[in-house]
């Protein structure tokens, strides 16, 4: 019995162009298995580029939680859904955040 096996050429693709692939993907509508069957990515591979590099559209997390101020009499913060109304360590907003 012999096996015979496929060598596969690693290709190396830029961040711009890894970025161009993960918009494609959400731009194309398809779900990420059938996509990356029909371009020869290795699932893996193409989940690997969406944790590094983020979904497409995402915000790359620098560190900071967003926080929208709202006018409201008493209302310190908003987290999300989360109203805070006393002022708060940024650790606090951290923890809330995660």
């Amino acid at each position: 019995m012999e096996e015979s096996k496929v060598k596969t050429v690693r290709k190396f693709r830029s961040k711009a162009a890894i970025l161009k692939i993960l918009q494609d993907q959400v731009d194309s509508g398809q779900n990420i298995k059938a996509y990356c069957a029909s371009h020869g990515i290795a699932g893996g591979t193409f989940h690997r580029w969406k944790q590094k590099y983020g979904a497409a559209g995402d915000v790359p997390r620098s560190g900071f939680a967003p926080v929208q101020i709202i006018p409201e009499p008493g209302l310190f913060a908003m987290v999300g859904n989360i109203r805070i109304y006393q002022p708060v360590s940024a650790a606090y907003l951290k923890e809330l955040m995660s």
